[in-house]
């Protein structure tokens, strides 16, 4: 019994330092992060090449499951050297009743987080200045300058999550499709980062991970969500 009970210590110690080295294996790399994303499909095609540039500043990703067992909260962190925003963490916050239980996940409400883009650092939009000729009334003909707010392609969108329908918002079958599809794209990009990324982060780093496991494997516990 003694053998087994130190036989178990030395498997817990060996596990502990293996993540020790993890750890630090991760704060020696630069864009770390930005790699392992780039080698997960689901998350890689959300990113750009100025995401790249931003993500070398994210230092961890992390995963608090509820203690009752109804959702999750994703936690990416990031350096105060940060040029592109203010926020040091960036939550992603799922609140699903029926996590632990083999059911189809009803998700209840999703939460992101506000990002404080510093001046003219936004990669989630940027500004157009486009010229516009006065058509008619006083003044017409003449030019002026407007300038737009544009939506851009960006990684940083995920922190902006669907919208959930009102109880007495009227959607038609499109639309009902739409909310739908969103919900399960942005819960696919979630579950990829609870059960992939963040335990395995550096096989996905090498390409290890992906290399081991098939679409199958991929989309395991990432079929699809209702919401409540």
């Amino acid at each position: 019994n003694n053998e087994n009970v130190d036989v178990e210590e030395g498997v817990v110690e060996e596990e502990g330092e293996r993540e020790k080295e993890d750890e630090e294996f991760v704060k020696g790399i630069p864009q770390f992060w930005a790699c392992a994303m780039g080698h997960f499909d689901v998350i890689s095609e959300l990113v750009t090449e100025d995401d790249v540039d931003c993500l070398e500043f994210m230092t961890d990703v992390t995963c608090d499951d509820f203690p009752d067992g109804t959702g999750f909260e994703l936690k990416f962190h990031f350096s105060p050297e940060n040029p592109y925003f203010t926020n040091t963490v960036l939550t992603k916050r799922y609140e699903v009743p029926n996590l632990l239980t083999e059911d189809e996940p009803i998700l209840k409400n999703v939460t992101g987080t506000t990002i404080n883009w510093k001046k003219n650092k936004s990669l989630t939009h940027k500004e157009v200045t486009k010229k516009q000729r006065k058509k008619g009334g006083r003044g017409a003909g003449q030019i002026r300058t407007v300038t737009k707010r544009e939506r851009t392609d960006s990684f940083f969108h995920f922190f902006s999550p669907p919208k959930m329908p009102k109880m007495e918002d009227v959607l038609d079958e499109e639309e009902a499709d739409a909310v739908e599809e969103a919900f399960d794209f942005d819960y696919d990009v979630a579950q990829a980062f609870r059960g992939h990324l963040i335990p395995k982060g550096v096989l996905w780093f090498t390409g290890e991970a992906a290399d081991g496991l098939d679409d199958e494997d991929l989309l395991e516990g990432m079929e699809g969500v209702e919401e409540e």
